[in-house]
């Protein structure tokens, strides 16, 4: 299945009508640079949450120390969405990761026997 890439925002950095749309639904989803093409993170919502999970690789917290994750210039990438019922989300990204072998998700490729 082929993925559409899209940038995430305007010249003036304020999020596109097309990722405020994705409220309420669950999936997976690639960030990717947007020059280079090469993925850079595979991620999953399957709460219903997935327009503000990919929203907040765009933001650095700083109120909690422990909250870990990987954040992006929303001017320097591109996202793909790949929509799926809630209890599939996690299978689908899965899937992304082994096929695209994303630079921070930390996969390393299994070796297959002969």
């Amino acid at each position: 299945m082929k993925l559409d890439f899209s940038p995430v925002c305007d010249g003036s950095g304020n999020f596109l009508g097309w990722l405020h749309a994705f409220r309420n639904l669950s999936g997976a989803y690639v960030i990717r640079d947007k020059h280079t093409k090469h993925p850079l993170y595979i991620g999953e919502s399957h709460t219903g949450n997935l327009a503000k999970t990919i929203k907040r690789h765009f933001w650095h917290w700083k109120d909690d120390v422990e909250r870990k994750h990987h954040t992006y210039s929303r001017f320097k990438v591109e996202v793909a969405v790949r929509l799926t019922p809630p209890n599939t989300a996690a299978a689908a990204q899965d899937n992304l990761i082994r096929r695209l072998e994303p630079r921070d998700n930390g996969y390393t490729p299994v070796e297959k026997p002969f």
